[in-house]
C-alpha cells in the first residue's frame, strides 16, 4: 500500500488545483502567472520504490563500515511519442485516481526539488512532469521548469552580484542571433551573470531591449522563444531573461555592452 513518510507533513495545495483549474477554463496571462506562482511553492506527491541497501564506507581508522541506506527510484509516466515524465500529485486524492496507486511509497517533493531530479537524472527521454495526470493532466517541460525556477521571487534583502564574463560563450550568443533578427521588438541584448547568495551556482543573465508597451502575453512569448534558442547552448547553466525597462534590468546593464543590436 502507498504510504506518505511520516516525517512529512501532509501534502495540499489548494492554489495550485485552483489555479490548473482556472486554466484550463481560461489560458489567460493573469491565470498562467497564478499557475507559475502556485507551483513555484508547492509541495507534491511523488510515487517511488524505496529500498535499503547496504554501502560501504571508510572510517578513519581504516576499517570499513556497512551502513543501510535509502535507495530511491522514481517511477516514471510515457506519453503517446513515448517521452517520460515524473508524475506529480498534489494531493491524495489525486494520487488514488490512479489504478496502481497501492503498488507503490509516496514522497514529498518540492519545486525545487524536482528541478534538481531533473537536472540529475539527464536523460534526454526524460523531458518534463505531468501535474495530477489522471487530473488536470498538465504537462510541463523541464526547460519551463527550469524558466521558472531561475525567474522565481528573490526574497527581500537577498544579495545578488551582477557582473561580466571572462570569456564570451561564442556558441551561445552565435545560436540566438537568428532568432533576434527574426524579433523586430528586439533592439538590443546584454548578456549578464548572475549570482544570488541563496544559489551555489550563478546563471546567465539576458537583459532585452523591448518597447515597454509590448503585454505580457507578448513579452512572454518573445522571452520563450529566446529561452528556446538559448537552450541547446546552455551548457547546464540557468538562464534568466528581463526586459531592459524594469528596474532590475536598468541596475544590470551598468557598465555594460550589447552583444546584439539591431
Amino acid at each position: 500500500m502507498a504510504e506518505q513518510n511520516n516525517n512529512q507533513k501532509p501534502i495540499e495545495n489548494p492554489a495550485l488545483d485552483k489555479a490548473m483549474e482556472d486554466m484550463k477554463k481560461d489560458r489567460t496571462p493573469q491565470n498562467e502567472s497564478a499557475f507559475v506562482n502556485a507551483m513555484r511553492t508547492a509541495r507534491f506527491f511523488v510515487p517511488a520504490n524505496i529500498k535499503k541497501v547496504q554501502q560501504a564506507s571508510a572510517n578513519a581508522d581504516g576499517t570499513v563500515e556497512l551502513k543501510e541506506q535509502p535507495q530511491v527510484s522514481f517511477i516514471l509516466f510515457n506519453n503517446q511519442d513515448e517521452k517520460k515524465y515524473f508524475p506529480l500529485f498534489t494531493n491524495i486524492d489525486e494520487y488514488r485516481r490512479w489504478s496502481e496507486n497501492d503498488q507503490h511509497q509516496l514522497t514529498g517533493v518540492s519545486f525545487k526539488d524536482i528541478c534538481q531530479i531533473l537536472r540529475k537524472n539527464n536523460s534526454p527521454d526524460v523531458v518534463g512532469v505531468v501535474i495530477n495526470p489522471f487530473g488536470h493532466n498538465i504537462l510541463v517541460p523541464s526547460e519551463t521548469l527550469y524558466r521558472i525556477q531561475s525567474t522565481e521571487a528573490i526574497a527581500p534583502g537577498t544579495k545578488i552580484q551582477i557582473g561580466t564574463l571572462k570569456e564570451e560563450p561564442t556558441p551561445l550568443l552565435d545560436g540566438v542571433r537568428p532568432y533576434l533578427e527574426s524579433q523586430p521588438a528586439i533592439s538590443k541584448v546584454y548578456l549578464r551573470v548572475m549570482k544570488r547568495e541563496d544559489k551555489e551556482q550563478p546563471n546567465f543573465l539576458f537583459v532585452v531591449d523591448v518597447p515597454p508597451t509590448l503585454n505580457e502575453t507578448e513579452l512572454k512569448s518573445i522571452f520563450d522563444g529566446l529561452a528556446e534558442a538559448a537552450k541547446p547552448n546552455m551548457r547546464n547553466v540557468e538562464l534568466a531573461i528581463v526586459p531592459l525597462h524594469s528596474k532590475f534590468g536598468t541596475e544590470a546593464i551598468k557598465g555594460a555592452e550589447p552583444f546584439y543590436e539591431k
